[in-house]
């Protein structure tokens, strides 16, 4: 699943949101734009960096068999060289994948050595307007990976909106969600909300990253956020909208004082881990 993180656990996380407008299928200057806020959030002191969904290509679908590039392609090799230069971690938002033929909406995972740890393959596909089905194929794993900060769960966009994809990460050990994310300005409430709910009654933390500007499929308005296990926005959040980093920090002994006064994991009755379909 993950590499072994050793070392003992770190209380304290600074971590770096990433925020740009993403030129859909102009890769070069996507990455420029990149490994310059990856370096200004190295020099902030951040020691984990969030970067938004397809951000090397956008949603320029129609070319992926131009665009679309292995864990060895240009971006991953960028990603990892900066995670490796500045000795931090990189969530390196999504960038389009080909492999076995296919096409995926791939979450890459590199450590501070610079080593690609992870990847995570985005499982619901949005399908209205951007069309995502008909082009990607959905991933079957679940998104987790270990870091010196504890488990972290990976999930994509559209994704939030399940709320069992993301309770199933965090009752198998998740304590920070990472959400990557092209989310539109006509439903950035909703994104708002889901953000904070999930991670309100899960008693995790989360980290989701937005992209900035517009292109043919819409506008998009950043509200990049980091948010504590009790949903308060700790940054960002619904009027950071302007293109940059935002920093936060999250204190992971926190936690257990959290989930002792409200003990949603111990009372959870199992029984209703299982639903009808056809109820619905």
């Amino acid at each position: 699943m993950t590499e072994t993180v050793n070392a003992a656990r770190r209380d304290k996380l600074k971590a770096a949101l990433l925020q740009f407008d993403i030129r859909p299928g102009e890769v070069s200057h996507n990455e420029n734009v990149a490994a310059q806020l990856i370096s200004k959030s190295a020099e902030m002191g951040a020691e984990l960096v969030v970067l938004p969904e397809l951000w090397n290509v956008g949603y320029d679908l129609a070319h992926l068999a131009e665009l679309a590039q292995n864990g060895r392609g240009s971006s991953c090799r960028l990603l990892s060289k900066l995670a490796r230069e500045y000795g931090i971690y990189i969530f390196g938002g999504t960038f389009a994948e080909h492999k076995g033929g296919k096409f995926y909406n791939t979450a890459p995972v590199f450590n501070d050595r610079g080593e690609l740890i992870y990847k995570y393959r985005k499982l619901h596909l949005f399908p209205n307007g951007l069309e995502e089905d008909k082009y990607f194929t959905a991933g079957d794993d679940w998104g987790l990976v270990d870091t010196p900060w504890g488990r972290f769960g990976l999930a994509v966009c559209y994704d939030l909106r399940f709320q069992a994809t993301i309770q199933n990460l965090a009752l198998r050990g998740a304590d920070t969600i990472v959400v990557p994310a092209q989310w539109p300005t006509v439903r950035a409430d909703h994104w708002y909300l889901l953000s904070r709910a999930r991670a309100t009654e899960n008693q995790l933390f989360l980290l989701a990253c937005n992209r900035t500007g517009h292109d043919k499929s819409g506008k998009y308005p950043g509200c990049s956020m980091a948010v504590d296990a009790l949903g308060q926005v700790l940054a960002g959040g619904m009027e950071a909208k302007s293109p940059g980093v935002l920093l936060a920090e999250f204190d992971y002994t926190t936690l257990q004082h959290i989930r002792s006064a409200i003990p949603v994991y111990r009372d959870r009755k199992r029984i209703l881990d299982e639903i009808d379909d056809g109820q619905l």
